[in-house]
């Protein structure tokens, strides 16, 4: 079974949130006051593993998205993410023998970022596209972060090439923003949206480029840490963790206890057992996801009270304010006015 993204879970490379946090400051947002405004305690960056959890790193990007006045952040961050960025995965990719193999390498192994994405390539009619779409709904920062992943991949393989790319074709799942003509100062080309999934396209014979820092031994020596990364990242990743990825990977559209044990392939009975004895039950599970993504649509967009009562699944506002003041002790309108 494809192991999930655990959201609470210390994945992210502290690196990414450094990155984020420089440009945030050159924006006229200093650290100190983004940490404030997205109620995430700088401790954080000082992980002993060099990593945060999924929400701290969430709660950072999208406060910087409100209070950056930059819509494309996401657009300058990825220009910043270079192959150094990326750690292990970064110097297994530098040293790979091609930029085929470099890209396998990634494939494999890019779970060790803690990406909210699912990769593939896939190969037709002599270009090789390099596919992404969420692995877990991203919300308001959806756009952002795309425009983040697909734009350091790209300055990342022109920099492993050596060379502006040539024949690159680019696309994103998102709509055409108003800012549409940056997209095309950073790729080179004409981009394509509203399309399936995220893609970056590049003729296939750039695959057999031969890599000027080729050192299979330095290969050899990331992939073992990064199989360690992995069995460590698999560790954290338990029954509620792959529960809540299925409720959120379907907003508005919860599946009941019998539909997620199918996905989990066991029964219900068993899932209501194992959920039990972990002093939970799938309601409580499905509750928390609910009221998780309720304060995240509350203090970070603007969305209308029955609009969020959609998208947690509740047919009439009136239920979902009745929940939420279960959740919270307060009703929906007050939580938003007190933030």
């Amino acid at each position: 079974m494809k192991q999930p993204l655990n959201f609470t879970a210390e994945l992210v490379p502290v690196a990414y949130a450094q990155a984020l946090l420089d440009l945030a400051e050159e924006l006229g947002v200093p650290r100190v006051r983004l940490f404030e405004l997205a109620r995430v305690r700088p401790e954080v960056l000082q992980s002993p593993n060099g990593r945060l959890s999924f929400i701290d790193f969430h709660q950072l990007s999208s406060t910087a998205l409100v209070h950056c006045n930059e819509p494309a952040f996401g657009l300058l961050l990825g220009q910043r993410l270079n192959v150094s960025t990326h750690g292990i995965l970064g110097y297994a990719v530098l040293s790979s023998a091609n930029l085929g193999r470099a890209i396998a390498f990634a494939l494999k192994y890019y779970r060790v970022l803690g990406l909210a994405y699912d990769l593939e390539m896939v190969e037709d009619g002599g270009v090789s596209y390099l596919r992404a779409s969420e692995s877990i709904p991203l919300g308001p920062t959806s756009r952002f972060a795309a425009e983040g992943l697909m734009t350091s991949l790209h300055t990342i393989a022109r920099f492993l090439v050596g060379e502006p790319l040539q024949g690159v074709s680019v696309g994103f799942a998102h709509a055409e923003p108003a800012y549409v003509e940056r997209y095309a100062e950073v790729f080179g080309c004409e981009v394509l949206f509203d399309q399936p999934f995220h893609f970056i396209g590049l003729p296939s014979e750039y695959l057999a480029r031969p890599m000027a820092l080729a050192n299979p031994a330095t290969v050899q020596m990331c992939e073992q840490q990064c199989e360690a990364l992995l069995a460590t990242l698999d560790v954290q990743e338990g029954l509620l963790t792959r529960i809540r990825r299925l409720l959120l990977a379907r907003p508005g559209e919860f599946p009941d206890l019998e539909s997620v044990a199918a996905d989990l392939h066991t029964s219900g009975r068993s899932l209501r057992r194992h959920l039990s004895n972990l002093g939970t039950t799938y309601q409580e599970v499905l509750d928390d996801v609910r009221k998780r993504l309720a304060l995240q649509y509350l203090t970070t967009t603007h969305l209308p009270l029955y609009e969020i009562a959609l998208l947690l699944g509740f047919n009439d506002p009136s239920n979902f304010r009745r929940a939420f003041r279960k959740w919270t002790g307060k009703l929906p309108t007050d939580y938003r006015q007190d933030d």
